[in-house]
């Protein structure tokens, strides 16, 4: 990927760039159609290169060789690796590192000048990577990313940290056969992303919180806005990862959580770590390189020796011979049988996490059908208590209509009562009097000649 960046990189600032390597895959396709040569031998380039930048140690020494009086730029990319050995000869104008691991590598292992070592750093196509949406205050998802990860112990330490959560874990890299050629689209769906490195350097400039680790070094600590530039100047690598992965240390970090301290240091990190500033600086040290150096003249007796000491000091680690070569078939095998074995443990875990899923929903729906029908019950114990009440509003109503009816009845028959003892009073006074007794005969004629009266 680096050497694909920088290529295109350079075609699109107006240099001529061929890229030699023993073996090309598919990206070969996409630089040979942005006009970049790809070629595996050295003889096939006719035209002098004013400068060989240098990624790989054998490539680098065979590149040399054969164009003997042109200045060298070597790149050591990583601390320990056999290509990350750099090549000394008198044609290596320049030496740069990546990170201070490999400046340290430089300085104490080849007793190259730190003076001599430039410390540029890997950068990263922002265009490729835009930048996600703001972080939940309270992280949901979780993404291993790297191409060391298997389905090992550490892998089940970190899903384990993770499930005590509550955060969804998923791995991206070859070594669980999830390669993404282009990782970019997915970075962007997870909140916390385990890495280092390359891959810790893409994920933080996508605005992920990032856990420093690799799966088969160790771990170290989440990337904070404090130390995110230290972090930087060691390329969020091996230096720094000085713990163990346990489920422990791997929810330590994961405590640390902080949407709004990720995002500062995605901020810096997209500020100063973006691809144009590497390619940039490299493209500088080429151009004063080819200026202050058009030519490097080296005697035959200086190549000589030193093109033996390469030679002794290559003896002496051991050329690939039949039996290096068996080795390396054998664990080529190894390779295919463990990617075989990591598929279908993907493949298993795919068919228990959908079947976790499966329980899940049922589990959820059976909640859902019982809050339903407690919800149901008691709506409708809600509308029986309110009926009742209703009911008993209207009894208490209707008792109280009687009652009143009931009561001015009373009224009305003591209010009658006393009329009657009145008109009875009156009457027996009347019946006591004495015009009543003299007036008795004037009645009984009154009578008898009333018309329609009896008749005598």
């Amino acid at each position: 990927m680096f050497t694909r960046d920088l290529a295109l990189w350079l075609r699109r600032r107006g240099h001529a760039v061929t890229i030699f390597a023993t073996a090309f895959g598919d990206m070969a396709d996409e630089l040979r159609f942005a006009s970049i040569a790809c070629v595996t031998e050295l003889s096939d380039i006719a035209a002098r290169p004013d400068v060989i930048i240098g990624n790989t140690h054998h490539e680098t020494v065979r590149a040399l060789l054969h164009f003997h009086d042109v200045p060298v730029l070597t790149i050591c990319h990583d601390r320990s690796a056999e290509h990350g050995r750099p090549a000394q000869f008198t044609q290596v104008v320049c030496h740069v590192a990546v990170d201070e691991n490999c400046a340290e590598r430089l300085v104490h292992e080849f007793g190259i000048a730190r003076e001599r070592i430039e410390l540029i750093q890997n950068g990263i196509d922002l265009s490729r990577f835009p930048r996600r949406g703001g972080l939940p205050a309270q992280p949901r998802t979780a993404l291993v990313f790297s191409n060391y990860a298997s389905h090992d112990a550490q892998l089940e330490e970190i899903r384990a940290a993770c499930v005590q959560r509550g955060l969804s874990l998923d791995v991206i890299g070859s070594g669980t056969g999830n390669h993404l050629p282009d990782p970019a689209e997915a970075l962007g769906r997870y909140d916390i992303v385990f890495g280092k490195g390359r891959c810790a350097t893409e994920a933080l400039c996508t605005g992920n919180a990032v856990v420093v680790l690799d799966p088969s070094s160790g771990m170290g600590e989440m990337v904070t806005a404090a130390t995110v530039a230290h972090a930087r100047r060691w390329n969020f690598g091996r230096a720094l990862l000085i713990r163990p992965i346990t489920r422990e240390n791997v929810g330590a970090e994961l405590d640390r959580y902080d949407a709004e301290d990720a995002g500062k240091a995605g901020e810096w990190m997209r500020a100063h770590g973006g691809l144009d500033a590497t390619l940039g600086a490299l493209e500088r040290c080429a151009q004063r390189m080819a200026l202050q150096h058009p030519v490097i003249e080296v005697p035959a007796s200086q190549r000589a020796n030193e093109v033996a000491r390469y030679m002794e000091d290559w003896i002496r680690r051991g050329n690939p011979s039949a039996a290096h070569l068996a080795v390396a078939s054998l664990q080529q095998h190894i390779g295919w049988i463990q990617q075989s074995f990591n598929d279908h443990q993907r493949m298993h875990q795919a068919r228990i996490d959908a079947l976790q899923a499966e329980l899940q929903r049922q589990a959820e729906e059976a909640r859902r059908q019982t809050e339903l029908a407690a919800m149901q019950a008691a709506a409708q114990l809600a509308m029986q208590t309110a009926a009742q009440a209703v009911q008993a509003a209207q009894a208490s109503q209707s008792n109280a209509d009687c009652n009143a009816r009931l009561a001015e009845a009373e009224q009305q028959t003591r209010q009658a009562r006393t009329e009657l003892a009145l008109l009875q009073a009156q009457l027996r006074e009347v019946y006591a009097s004495r015009s009543w007794r003299v007036t008795g005969p004037l009645r009984r004629v009154s009578t008898l000649v009333r018309p329609g009266g009896p008749r005598a």
